[in-house]
């Protein structure tokens, strides 16, 4: 059996799970927050409960970037706004496949 992935202990990971279960079911700048408890549920987690949650989840499925219409530059600067807010970031590859990124903070020196 699978470790349940938890808001709390992992937001990251968490918010990854649900980024990715919405972006496999097509949802984009249309989603609305009272769709994320659904995708939740779909997703096997539980609803998510904090806002900045909620604000992340979001943000990833309006916003992704994508290689065919950002500059590098742009692109740069989304991969480490994502990393300093701790959501994740969907990004469009040259093909028009989607993925998404999910910061993990990594321990020690450069």
């Amino acid at each position: 059996m699978a470790a349940r992935i938890s808001e709390r202990n992992d937001p990251a990971r968490y918010r990854a799970a649900l980024v990715r279960e919405g972006v496999s079911r097509g949802f984009a700048a249309d989603t609305q927050d009272s769709d994320l408890n659904d995708l939740a549920i779909v997703a096997g987690l539980r609803p998510p409960a904090l806002p900045e949650t909620r604000e992340a989840v979001l943000f990833a499925l309006e916003c992704p970037v994508s290689f065919m219409d950002d500059g590098n530059q742009t692109i740069a600067e989304a991969v480490f706004d994502s990393v300093a807010k701790g959501r994740p970031l969907v990004v469009i590859d040259s093909h028009g496949h989607r993925f998404v990124m999910e910061p993990q903070p990594v321990q020690g020196p450069a």
